[in-house]
Formats: structure tokens, C-alpha cells, sequence
């Protein structure tokens, strides 16, 4: 009897033992090549998730500190009340840095509100999310149905086209002497009657149609109840109402605002009121800043002279009013978000976001009042959810005259 190999005595000594895959040039591997994935090292285990998700939390810092370090020591350069004034004005402004750098820092390194992965719908919203989430399927299938039926209509109308084209002036004189016009006025005064369903622009019940189907997506907009939430398809957790999936930290957040590159983090529910005193904070050093560099200009009795001596404050003033302009401005637009208990993703994506399709565009479907909602976001923690009035509130106070809007102006 022939020797056998190496394998195939170890598996006379062990059953169980199977020989690695004979691999050659015309014998392919059966089975596919894994895919290298690195096992977390000492140092890359306690870098955290977001950091490794597409975010840059340390280069934008890095640079704001040098940013700010640079204007600083220019200030230094010129002949102002920077300089001119005693120890008194510089620890004045050497406190103020100091106070827009912690500010900084407060927001940089905050959990903006993150949502456990582990988090589902609370219990006594179990029912209403099932029945909604139901309805939301029977909705989509219905659209489906409609579109697949608009492109058969518009596939049988193109044929018919096709057809009269290829039949000619002789095979249209049949059809004019039997009144064939007429059916074809006909039918082309049913193409325009059903705009829609043939999908032809310019229908006369197009809009109609649309805007129908737009506010019938949405299952809180014909129904008593509001909508509660729903699970979110990237990392499957439980999204209340304004909750969203940031994919630059790839976690969902709690009354998401916007993702802040400058921060390296997003500006959410937990870290929003940290973020608009940061604002506040930079807004005022910068003012500062813009006072000093002007109190730098010299005057002189020839342009040559005028120039020389004020070139660099007044360049400094100019980039120092843009980024007096860029962050008063945003500094306003949160103010403006605060009083009227919105956030930058509200505003921005209104027409988009699920639980705001059907709400009025004149109604703020989480105010309080103006007062109440600054109180609450500087004061009040932050709710355990966040929830919508009906939508019967909402239709009758868009018809409510107020200062702003009314029958005979609309301010905004």
C-alpha cells in the first residue's frame, strides 16, 4: 500500500482534521478572501467613535488657537489703545480670550446628546408608531402603484403616437371621413382633463395631484394623531421627533441642529445653549478687537503717508468686520432659532422632514412663546421627548391675524 501524505495521516489520527485548500494556477480558492480589518491597538482603543467617522476634531481647534494667537499678536504690532493703555485694559482683554477659549472648549468636548443604540419606542407610543408605521407602508405602495400605473398610461399613449406616425397622410383620410378628428379631439381633451395620470407637464389637475400625494405621505397630516417617531436605518436606533443621524459622528442626535466642523462635534439638545454663549463670547471679542485696530489709524498730511502708516490697522479692520459680519450674523440667526424653539434643520429641510410635512409654514409647532422658549433653553433641562399639538391646533391658529401677518400685509 502507498504512503500517504502528511494530511492524510493526520486525519487517519483525527477525523475531524480537514486539509487546507490545494491552491494553483488554473485552481481558483473556493472560498473569497477575507477582508483585513485591524484589531483596535492601545492607542487607537480609546479614540472615540466619532473621531474615527469621518469628523476632524483636533486640526479645526489646532487652527482657531493659532487663528486667534495671530490677530492677537497683531494687535500688538501697531500703535492703538492695545498698547498705549495700561496693565488694566490688557488683562481686561487677556481675560476675555481666556473666557472665549473656555467657552470654546465647553462646546468642543460636550455630548451634544447622542442616542444609545440600544434605545426603542417608549411603551405607551408602541401602538401609535405600529398603526402609523402601517399606514406609512400602505401609503408608499400606493404611490408605487400610481407611479407604475402613469408610466404604463404614458408607454400606451407613445405607441399610439408612434402608430398615427407611422400610418401617414394616407391612413389619416379613413379616419377624417369616418369622424376619426373627432375621436382624436377627443382623446386628447381626455389627456388634458387627467393631466396627472399621464403624467403630461402643465396638466390641469397636475399640481393638484402633487400637492396631494405630498400631504398624504405624511400619516399625522389627515390623522388625530401626531407622529411619534420612528428608527433610524443607519445605526437602528429609536429617533423621537427632531432626532437625526449625523453620518460625520455616525450616531443619532437628540434635537439635532447642525454638525460643527470648527467644534468637531455636532451642536445638539445637550451642548445648543453652550454653543449660542460661545457665539456670544466670540462675538464680543471680536468687537473688541475691531475697537483696538481702529483706534490704530493715524493722521497724516500726504496720501503716500496715510497710506504707509495705516495700511496694516486698516487691513486688520476689514478682516476683522468680515468676521464680525459672519459671526453677528450667525449669532442673530440662533437668537432668532431660540425664540422660536427651531433648530438650523428644521429651517433648512422643513419641505424634507417627516414630522413637519402638513404643519403650516407660519406655525412654530414646538413654541411656547417667545419668553417661555428663551427661559427654557437657558434655564430648564431638556425634555424626555418632544411632542407635536394637533394638527386641528395648527390649521386654526395659521388662520389667526397677528402684527406680522395679516389680510392686509405680511411682514415675513
Amino acid at each position: 500500500m502507498a504512503r500517504g501524505s502528511p494530511s492524510q495521516a493526520r486525519y487517519a489520527r483525527d477525523p475531524t482534521h480537514r486539509s487546507p485548500p490545494r491552491l494553483g494556477f488554473f485552481r481558483p480558492s473556493r472560498r473569497p478572501p477575507r477582508i483585513f480589518k485591524p484589531e483596535p491597538t492601545r492607542l487607537t482603543r480609546f479614540i472615540p467613535i466619532r473621531a474615527r467617522t469621518g469628523s476632524t476634531p483636533w486640526i479645526p481647534k489646532i487652527f482657531w488657537v493659532l487663528f486667534h494667537v495671530l490677530f492677537i499678536v497683531l494687535l500688538f504690532q501697531f500703535d492703538n489703545d492695545m498698547t498705549d493703555g495700561g496693565a488694566g485694559y490688557k488683562t481686561g482683554f487677556a481675560f476675555a480670550c481666556l473666557l472665549n477659549l473656555y467657552a470654546f472648549l465647553c462646546v468642543a468636548n460636550s455630548n451634544p446628546g447622542y442616542v444609545s443604540e440600544q434605545e426603542r419606542c417608549p411603551e405607551d407610543q408602541e401602538d401609535i408608531y405600529r398603526e402609523q408605521d402601517r399606514i406609512r407602508r400602505e401609503r408608499i405602495a400606493e404611490r408605487v402603484k400610481s407611479k407604475r400605473e402613469r408610466e404604463r398610461h404614458a408607454t400606451e399613449a407613445e405607441v399610439v403616437a408612434d402608430d398615427d406616425d407611422d400610418g401617414g397622410d394616407d391612413a389619416e383620410l379613413p379616419d377624417l371621413e369616418s369622424g376619426g378628428g373627432d375621436r382624436t379631439s377627443e382623446r386628447r381633451g381626455e389627456d388634458e382633463g387627467t393631466g396627472g395620470l399621464l403624467g403630461a407637464p402643465g396638466g390641469a389637475s397636475n399640481s393638484s395631484d402633487l400637492a396631494t400625494a405630498t400631504s398624504s405621505s405624511f400619516v399625522g397630516a389627515d390623522n388625530s394623531e401626531p407622529p411619534v417617531g420612528q428608527y433610524c436605518k443607519h445605526c437602528k436606533a429609536w429617533q423621537g421627533l427632531r432626532t437625526k443621524h449625523c453620518h460625520d459622528c455616525g450616531r443619532c442626535v437628540r434635537k439635532f441642529d447642525h454638525h460643527c466642523f470648527w467644534v468637531g462635534t455636532c451642536v445638539g439638545e445637550k451642548n445648543h445653549a453652550r454653543f449660542v454663549w460661545y457665539l456670544v463670547a466670540q462675538t464680543a471679542l471680536i468687537v473688541w478687537a475691531f475697537h483696538i485696530s481702529n483706534s490704530g489709524w493715524k493722521y497724516a498730511d500726504t496720501f503716500h503717508e496715510l497710506f504707509e502708516i495705516n495700511a496694516g490697522p486698516v487691513c486688520m479692520s476689514i478682516a476683522l468686520f468680515i468676521f464680525i459680519m459672519f459671526v453677528g450674523s450667525l449669532l442673530g440667526f440662533h437668537v432668532y432659532l431660540i425664540v422660536t424653539n427651531q433648530t438650523t434643520w428644521e429651517v433648512s429641510s422643513r419641505d424634507k422632514i417627516s414630522y413637519l410635512e402638513g404643519v403650516p409654514h407660519n406655525v412654530y409647532p414646538f413654541s411656547h412663546g417667545p419668553m417661555r422658549d428663551a427661559r427654557e433653553f437657558c434655564c430648564s433641562p431638556p425634555p424626555p421627548r418632544y411632542t407635536l399639538r394637533s394638527f386641528e391646533w395648527m390649521r386654526e391658529w395659521s388662520r389667526t391675524e397677528t402684527i406680522w401677518e395679516n389680510k392686509y400685509y405680511v411682514c415675513c
